[in-house]
């Protein structure tokens, strides 16, 4: 017999309006930080020869399975002319890309790295449009409440700050309870926490595909079912049903929400 130890629905807001303040420290942040990045730039491809090795030859690789083997081009190239083209292309852009990160981190008028500060400012607005309409519908914040990932993460390592946190959109019967092994809980936590942001934004960026909805599901049913303590619940299933364990994207209608049900045959 399967005794259902909690369940709830966890609706996916369609925006999370980002705040001035979180906004302000984006960019200050990233702007305190130029000198560090342009550092980090310079010992990670300090070269061409890094260049090509690092960047060049891996994006070469990565180009060529997106062409057709049997693709020609008008002028009678193959697929492998078109890829040695663009890999000499990318091998011989080295200098136009190092002198646009060195334009880009240079003292100007006395400010260190200037144009990249104002291209930091520049995009504030687009990074506010961009985080409001994926990851904090996910994430939520600390001062306007959480959202799906942090509650189901811990609903499912038994804190009871989860309670708290439900909206009155939210569906919930039963208490959280911990999956986990022993003393494992913090680390289950960041871990389906993240997992949760990367699979919800997964399925947002595909318009709620549902191919891509069934995969993500899958993939956190094997995590979960990985991290758990086998005395505690069952395995995790992609597909709901009433006698499994499952954490589940769900699309219905308008609607996107996390379905959680947690379990135990006895």
């Amino acid at each position: 017999m399967f005794e259902k130890k909690f369940e709830v629905k966890l609706y996916v807001p369609d925006t999370w309006e980002v705040t001035a303040d979180m906004v302000a420290r984006w960019a200050g942040n990233l702007k305190n930080a130029a000198e560090v990045i342009n550092d980090r730039w310079q010992a990670k491809i300090p070269d061409d020869g890094t260049f090509i090795n690092v960047m060049a030859a891996r994006a070469n690789e990565d180009f060529r399975p997106f062409v057709n083997p049997a693709y020609v081009t008008k002028g009678g190239r193959s697929v492998e002319d078109v890829g040695n083209t663009h890999k000499s292309n990318i091998v011989t852009a080295f200098n136009r890309w190092n002198d646009k990160i060195n334009r880009a981190f240079a003292t100007v008028d006395g400010v260190i790295a200037k144009v990249f500060k104002e291209r930091v400012d520049a995009t504030k607005d687009v990074w506010a449009l961009r985080v409001g309409a994926k990851t904090l519908r996910l994430t939520g914040d600390k001062i306007r409440g959480r959202s799906v990932a942090p509650i189901a993460a811990f609903f499912l390592t038994g804190d009871r700050k989860a309670i708290g946190w439900l909206r009155p959109s939210d569906e919930a019967a039963g208490t959280p309870y911990s999956i986990a092994r022993y003393g494992d809980e913090p680390s289950l936590r960041a871990t389906i926490q993240q997992r949760l942001v990367q699979g919800g934004l997964m399925v947002i960026n595909s318009e709620y595909d549902s191919d891509v909805i069934l995969r993500q599901n899958t993939t956190t049913a094997d995590i979960l079912t990985g991290l758990r303590d086998p005395a505690r619940c069952d395995a995790f299933v992609g597909t709901p049903a009433p006698d499994k364990c499952f954490c589940a994207w769900v699309r219905d209608g308008n609607l996107f929400y996390l379905h959680i049900q947690v379990g135990l045959t006895v």
